[in-house]
């Protein structure tokens, strides 16, 4: 009895540690048992230390392997990857305001590995570095981050005060923070906000001040950060109209240009004389002007006329300021 019930437990971990997320029905019927049986499993882990997740958009359980597979079983690659990354956050070129509990956490996981598998990874880490973007120094310090992450995590209701480019007073908005995230060398927090009831991201910089109140909020399970971003390059949606562009790269570009996934639509066609033709679908012109900019004269955009004349506005400006 007692080693059909191990039996049992172990298949249960091993369900619940595939990546996939199980109800309690078809828990109950993978291991053949009642669904009462499966709770007072489900209990019975809980008690011994192992901490089942129970996912409340898609009502059901599963088990993060950190909470079974011990540092020992690590391999020397993921160990590696684990330490390296870790330890390189703590660049101020990355921006991430929690690199200190990334370093020390990397830093335990080393010092649980066997003598030699730790002092192969600290040796294979030496010839190994990974180099952020540079990003504005406040996102190291900013004071709202805090405030944002515990609302997110205990899904409390934030209100903030944020500026608005052009305008002098900030404004006040209370915020059901779903996401936060970190895009385009800043951080950005996602939610639904009282201003208009619509779900919008707020910039961290931008926040002045914050305030977490009592009420909670559901995230609601249709919410998806996907979704929300759909095909924009830039968490700050526009009207969210798609909008169809063709870029033609000269073949200095082509190579470099092929080898990158800028944007899930995207399309590239192969040209006469090694030049190539970029296409995709995006959700607003203005968020790819920099980054056509930034080829200088091996872009050329062809279509829509609409991105075209801003690239020419923007162009026309540059040129005025080195010709004085």
């Amino acid at each position: 009895m007692v080693a059909g019930r191990i039996h049992r437990l172990l298949k249960l971990i091993a369900l619940l540690q595939s990546g996939r997320v199980f109800n309690s029905a078809q828990l109950a019927s993978e291991c053949e048992v009642s669904r009462r049986t499966v709770f007072r499993d489900l209990k019975t882990l809980q008690e011994s230390g192992i901490y089942v997740l129970f996912d409340e958009e898609k009502q059901g359980y599963s088990l993060p392997w950190r909470t079974i597979v011990p540092f020992k079983d690590l391999t020397f690659e993921e160990a590696l990857a684990l330490f390296v990354l870790c330890q390189d956050l703590d660049q101020t070129t990355v921006g991430l305001p929690f690199d200190q509990f990334a370093r020390s956490a990397s830093a335990k996981v080393l010092n649980s590995l066997p003598d030699a598998l730790r002092e192969n990874v600290i040796d294979a880490a030496q010839t190994i570095s990974v180099w952020g973007t540079p990003v504005n120094p406040s996102e190291l310090s900013a004071s709202h981050h805090k405030n944002l992450f515990q609302a997110a995590i205990s899904r409390k209701n934030i209100r903030i005060q944020y500026t608005v480019p052009g305008e002098k007073k900030p404004q006040s908005t209370m915020l059901s923070p779903y996401h936060i995230l970190y895009a385009n060398r800043q951080w950005y927090t996602v939610g639904r906000s009282s201003v208009d009831r619509g779900i919008k991201a707020f910039p961290v910089l931008s926040i002045v001040k914050s305030e977490i109140l009592d009420e909670t909020f559901s995230r609601p399970s249709r919410f998806k950060l996907d979704r929300y971003l759909g095909n924009s390059w830039d968490p700050i949606r526009g009207n969210g109209k798609r909008v169809s562009v063709k870029i033609r790269f000269q073949s200095t570009l082509a190579q470099k240009v092929s080898q990158i996934m800028w944007d899930p639509s995207q399309e590239i066609r192969k040209l006469k004389g090694g030049m190539i033709e970029f296409r995709a679908r995006v959700d607003t012109l203005e968020e790819l002007v920099g980054w056509v900019l930034s080829f200088g004269d091996q872009a050329e955009v062809v279509t829509p006329r609409a991105f075209r004349d801003l690239i020419q506005q923007q162009a026309s400006a540059i040129a005025q300021i080195y010709s004085k």
